[in-house]
């Protein structure tokens, strides 16, 4: 059961007309202790429906965290088109971020009530699987690795997400948010925003370093300006208009690429290993599941260099295999990142002021996020604002 203050302080006591939601309206802030709204989606690649449900309860080891906002991901996409086979029905997003408004006993220790917060995608790791015992995060603790977990829950995928009034977080994989940084643009870095980080984090490479980001949309946007506030020399490829335009876009100048290459250049190889050296870049972080822009990223690292693809292509990855073989090149995998990694990321964004291009949306339009994902002139990330 909810703390007494949670009844008494959290909620209002008005509901909004039925007719809003017998025509599916976006909901009113709804603060009724028996039921919240959330869009489900109840068949894969049909239409989300916005409905009531009971406001869900939490466990010991849980937070309620109201929506202040949540992001569309091309995960969320791939839910949508039954990719993963989640259960339904399920409420989609997997970055959602907002205002903590009950805190379960165990998690009390730590949390409280009235903390801005993020969640990230994996929840409740079983302790008990071979990865679990194998891995700790971080090294040298008890604590299991929760990204290699076998029996963890995932946002959006597994468990329902954000795209709710209210979600149920873990409180052992939920970050406090800098002051001052919106909800808005702290969405998108629950999940793009942790899966470069961690991709760079794999690098393993020493400030300085001449590294490509291929595809500036969403992941790659952060991936840059994460890169240049760590110290790397970078340089963006893209082979689209907005992508292109997106990289110059960037807010701050000092986080903006070293160099922009046009990967439909005919030249655009000479162009990369020109501007690194030494046969090429040290290393490439693909956010795209581009099969083509994949394959080609080998290409122009130089040998021993590391490619950490971020992209899931339905179609696999094909490198070629002298580049590989001959070049000693490293191919990493990469998910996301822990708590102790995104914590990290969330001081960078609050020193250096990293920003995202996105666009928002009101509850009424979750509908046609799908569709707007597809959108080929879509820059940066869709978010949900509530």
């Amino acid at each position: 059961m909810y703390p007494t203050r949670y009844a008494n302080q959290e909620f209002a006591t008005t509901k909004r007309s039925q007719n809003r939601i017998a025509i599916c309206h976006p909901p009113q802030i709804f603060l009724n202790t028996a039921e919240c709204c959330t869009s489900i989606p109840p068949i894969f690649n049909q239409p989300y429906e916005l409905q009531d449900i009971p406001v869900p309860e939490i466990g010991d080891k849980d937070l309620l965290v109201k929506i202040g906002a949540a992001g569309f991901c091309h995960t969320d996409y791939q839910v949508f088109e039954g990719v993963y086979k989640s259960p339904l029905p399920m409420t989609p997003s997997h970055e959602p971020v907002g205002t903590t408004v009950a805190v379960g006993k165990e998690a009390a220790r730590k949390w409280q009530i009235g903390q801005r917060v993020g969640a990230l995608l994996f929840k409740h790791a079983c302790g008990t699987c071979a990865p679990c015992r194998m891995f700790k995060d971080p090294p040298g603790s008890d604590k299991p690795d929760i990204v290699v977990c076998q029996g963890k829950e995932l946002l959006g995928l597994t468990h329902d997400g954000g795209f709710a009034e209210y979600v149920v977080a873990d409180a052992e994989t939920t970050s406090l948010l800098p002051d001052g940084l919106p909800f808005e643009q702290a969405a998108p870095l629950m999940c793009a925003g942790a899966t470069v980080w961690g991709g760079i984090k794999h690098l393993g490479l020493p400030p300085g370093a001449p590294v490509a980001v291929i595809g500036v949309g969403g992941l790659g946007q952060l991936a840059i300006q994460f890169l240049k506030a760590l110290g790397y020399r970078t340089v963006a490829i893209d082979n689209r208009p907005e992508g292109l335009a997106l990289a110059e876009e960037i807010e701050s100048t000092a986080l903006r690429a070293d160099a922009v290459v046009d990967y439909n250049s005919e030249d655009a190889l000479e162009q990369v290993v020109e501007f690194a050296g030494d046969g090429g870049v040290a290393g490439v972080v693909v956010c795209t599941d581009d099969v083509p822009a994949t394959e080609w990223s080998v290409k122009i690292l130089r040998p021993r260099g590391v490619c950490v693809p971020l992209g899931l292509p339905t179609a696999g990855f094909h490198f070629n295999a002298f580049d590989v073989v001959f070049k000693e090149l490293k191919i990493q995998g990469s998910l996301v990142a822990s708590k102790r990694l995104v914590d990290e990321m969330l001081e960078v964004v609050a020193k250096h002021r990293v920003w995202s291009h996105i666009t928002t949306v009101n509850f009424e339009d979750v509908p046609r996020l799908p569709e707007m994902y597809m959108d080929k002139h879509l820059k940066g990330r869709l978010v949900l604002k509530m």
